[in-house]
C-alpha cells in the first residue's frame, strides 16, 4: 500500500501548475480502485491548516469531504508514530514535521512509500517516492 500525500490533493484542486493534471488523473485512479493507497489522519488536519491559512476555510472543508468520501479509514497517527518521526527529525532535519509524520506511518507500518511532489522523501532510508506523474500515466 502507498500512502498518499497531502500536496497530490492540493494540486489537483488548485491553480495550474506542472503537477495539477497528473493529480487530478490520480484522483480519478483512486475513486476507480486502481490504486492500493490511503492517507493517515494527519494529511486531514494537514489539508485544514493549508486552507485556514490562506483564509479559504470552505474550500478547506469541501476537499476535506471528498477526500473523507474516498479514503474513508485514514491511517491513524499513534504515539509510535509519532516517535518514529522524532527519530526521522534527528537523522533527517530538514523534513518538516507533518512529513515526519508521513515518513514514520510508512517505516512503523511497512507500506510501499509515498506518491508525492516532494523529493525531501527520496533521501529518507526505507521510504520510496512515487511520483504523480509517472505514476498517473503507468495505469
Amino acid at each position: 500500500m502507498k500512502l498518499v500525500d497531502t500536496n497530490i490533493f492540493v494540486y489537483a484542486v488548485g491553480r495550474p501548475h506542472e503537477y495539477k493534471d497528473s493529480c487530478l488523473e490520480l484522483l480519478r485512479q483512486f475513486e476507480r480502485g486502481q490504486h492500493d493507497a490511503n492517507i493517515d489522519a494527519e494529511l486531514l488536519q494537514e489539508i485544514l491548516f493549508i486552507f485556514w491559512r490562506r483564509r479559504q476555510v470552505q474550500e478547506g472543508g469541501t476537499l476535506i469531504d471528498q477526500v473523507c468520501a474516498a479514503f474513508a479509514e485514514p491511517i491513524p497517527v499513534t504515539s509510535d508514530d509519532v516517535r518514529r518521526a522524532r527519530d526521522v527529525l534527528l537523522d533527517y532535519p530538514f523534513l518538516a514535521p507533518r512529513d515526519a509524520i508521513h515518513a514514520a506511518v510508512i517505516l512503523t507500518r511497512g507500506l510501499e512509500g509515498i506518491i508525492s511532489t516532494d523529493k525531501g522523501f527520496d533521501t529518507v532510508r526505507g521510504v520510496q517516492r512515487f511520483d504523480p506523474i509517472a505514476l498517473a500515466h503507468s495505469s
